[in-house]
């Protein structure tokens, strides 16, 4: 599998302003795992990449083919040395935006992380937009795999997990949809079907456990606050069963 140099990796990642390394969301740091992007992962956007990449080089053969017939046909120096500039430019294009999109392609398989403690789980993915999301079990409603036809050949799946509240991403002030906050997929892992059970287990072991979310503060030892408190747990968990 391709490899970035490292002095070229480390200034591209220093350029392009992207953290390096995970820090786990809040929890027991004996209950955290921490899972990457399978390796068929990396092959699988490599295969997609190809695939888009082989219309641009198709294009630029039949450019190539057009061009070479013009100089052939006008046999003038002029005409030669603009479609000759033409070509270069064309090539340079074409191979400089192969070789970008796949450093990037290989900076975004290796900045993928997935942290799951016994509280909550953490995403982060991305390299020109960088995006971390933590998603707290006492809100996780489904966690289900879904796996296409090539990610099947590989032997790769995504897992996908929807909490309260879910529904279209959030809206900015120039009216675009943005992602859905209330909803995370960790991408290309290899054992999907143990990760869900594992997130699974969690969100169980966290209910049965009645913690909190990681923010929410101590609950006060006074009993009028902490009868108080236990009301207030009990309208946010009957929220979450009637929220849609």
């Amino acid at each position: 599998m391709p490899t970035l140099p490292e002095r070229a990796r480390a200034a591209l990642l220093a350029f392009l302003r992207v953290p390096t390394g995970l820090h786990p969301p809040a929890g027991d740091p004996a209950q955290t795992r921490v899972f990457r992007a399978a390796p068929a992962f990396f092959r699988y956007r490599l295969a997609l990449w190809a695939l888009t990449h082989a219309g641009a080089l198709a294009g630029l053969v039949v450019g190539l083919t057009v061009a070479g017939a013009v100089v052939a046909r006008a046999d003038d120096p002029t005409v030669t040395f603009w479609v000759t500039v033409g070509e270069t430019l064309g090539v340079l294009s074409v191979v400089g935006s192969a070789a970008v999109s796949l450093a990037v392609l290989r900076l975004d398989y290796e900045q993928r992380w997935y942290a799951v403690t016994d509280r909550a789980l953490r995403i982060r993915e991305g390299v020109l937009t960088v995006r971390e999301q933590t998603l707290t079990f006492a809100n996780v409603q489904q966690v289900g795999v879904r796996q296409g036809p090539l990610q099947r050949l590989l032997g790769v799946a995504d897992v996908h997990v929807s909490t309260a509240g879910g529904g279209g991403g959030a809206k900015g002030h120039d009216g675009s949809v943005g992602p859905n906050l209330h909803e995370g997929t960790l991408r290309g892992v290899a054992d999907a079907p143990a990760i869900r059970d594992l997130i699974r287990a969690r969100v169980r072991q966290h209910r049965d456990a009645g913690l909190g979310d990681p923010d929410d503060p101590t609950p006060p030892a006074s009993p009028a606050l902490a009868a108080v408190a236990e009301l207030h747990e009990e309208v946010r968990a009957l929220r979450r069963v009637l929220a849609p």
